[in-house]
């Protein structure tokens, strides 16, 4: 199966629903930083912010790899509801890798803020205001949200040509997604490296077969909704 290009209409509608997300989401965050840091100050437990912000992103590259999995993997353009939405996009990257990179900065970012801003607003009416288990707990979900929303821009850098200096600097570091790493994603046969928040979970994933792993299950309980490959 070849991949369409998607909906080129992009309407109206859901741009100004990203728009909207964008905005909850950048006050949110801000809200719980203020919210996190004052009560890790507080209770003498700034050093649990290093390891939640941590924790944070290991989270989001993991479910960065397991999103773009399901999307080249699962299904095709045709599968209601999931083909047109999810599916597509996806399989659509690997027919025009540099489409991304002409994405503005709210189509860039938009559906990820759609995806975090029910997870940011139940964590503004739970976060407690006393450290604790679920304190932490709660600044792992509120990091790992942030650096969700994060991916996409860095996607999109790791398939810019052009990047500002200080990109470029993160990039060799390793401390965002790096062209080179995600050059391994989209070498033939298209099937590994699926972590594209910063890549630190593809070697792991790929050396315990992690998605093959996943692909046989959905195959036994589900037969024929695994696709043979992504040039399929």
């Amino acid at each position: 199966m070849e991949a369409s290009a998607p909906d080129p209409s992009y309407g109206r509608g859901h741009r100004a629903l990203e728009i909207a997300s964008i905005g909850f989401v950048f006050l949110s965050l801000a809200l719980l930083a203020l919210r996190i840091g004052r009560v890790a100050w507080e209770g003498h437990a700034l050093w649990g912010l290093g390891t939640a912000a941590l924790t944070g992103y290991l989270a989001a590259d993991f479910l960065s790899g397991l999103v773009h999995w399901a999307g080249d993997t699962i299904g095709d353009a045709q599968t209601p509801v999931f083909g047109p939405n999810f599916v597509t996009p996806f399989r659509y990257h690997h027919v025009d890798p540099k489409d991304i990179a002409r994405h503005d900065f709210v189509e860039t970012n938009g559906n990820n803020c759609i995806v975090v801003t029910p997870v940011l607003g139940l964590l503004l009416l739970v976060t407690p205001r006393v450290t604790g288990w679920f304190f932490f707990t709660c600044s792992v979900v509120a990091f790992a949200s942030w650096f969700v929303f994060c991916t996409n821009q860095f996607h999109k850098w790791a398939h810019q040509d052009q990047r500002a200096a200080w990109v470029r600097a993160l990039q060799r570091a390793g401390v965002i997604l790096s062209p080179e790493h995600h050059a391994l994603h989209h070498a033939s046969p298209q099937d590994r490296a699926y972590c594209i928040t910063v890549g630190w979970m593809n070697p792991l994933l790929d050396r315990i077969g992690f998605f093959r792993a996943c692909e046989a299950l959905i195959r036994w309980v589900f037969p024929g909704a695994v696709r043979p490959g992504p040039s399929a």
